[in-house]
């Protein structure tokens, strides 16, 4: 019994949190998650234009919007992939002052002892703070995340 209400609240949590987002009506939602108490997305303002916006904070409260006028400029994000054990990571990155924000999402396999074929999915999507190459702070989304929700190969590579 108890096995099942933790499952039905945890059902709740995640779909009462699942619609909120940073990106408005208007824009495409390209990755959006929540870490704690903040949410952090990434936004497409207009599929013509392909012009990415990233915004953190709280619905009521977005702490940082890069770029800060909502207007493109010349490859402000890329993005990379990485093979890992059982998957692959994706990422999309910027540059704001001497910062390096990296925004993922990765799908591997434990590395335990186990058959390869026995090893259990490991999913995880957040965001990295990078300070000259230094790992400052990790945002894990602590609502398993999606992903990224739209076609990212149109953004430059790394």
């Amino acid at each position: 019994m108890r096995v099942y209400i933790m499952l039905l609240l945890l059902v709740v949590y995640q779909s009462v949190h699942a619609e909120e987002t940073l990106c408005t009506e208007k824009e495409k939602i390209v990755f959006s998650c929540h870490a704690k108490e903040k949410i952090i997305s990434l936004c497409n303002s207009s599929q013509a234009e392909k012009n990415l916006i990233y915004r953190y904070g709280r619905i009521k409260h977005v702490e940082l919007v890069y770029p800060e006028n909502g207007k493109k400029t010349k490859n402000d994000f890329y993005r990379s992939t990485q093979m890992l054990f059982g998957g692959g990571e994706k990422s999309i990155s910027f540059k704001r002052m001497s910062y390096e924000f990296k925004i993922y999402s990765k799908i591997g396999r434990s590395d335990s002892n186990d058959h390869q074929e026995s090893r259990i999915p490991i999913y995880e999507d957040g965001l990295m703070l990078f300070q000259k190459d230094k790992l400052l702070k990790q945002f894990v989304c602590d609502d398993g995340g999606e992903g990224f929700r739209e076609d990212i190969s149109w953004i430059p590579e790394n």
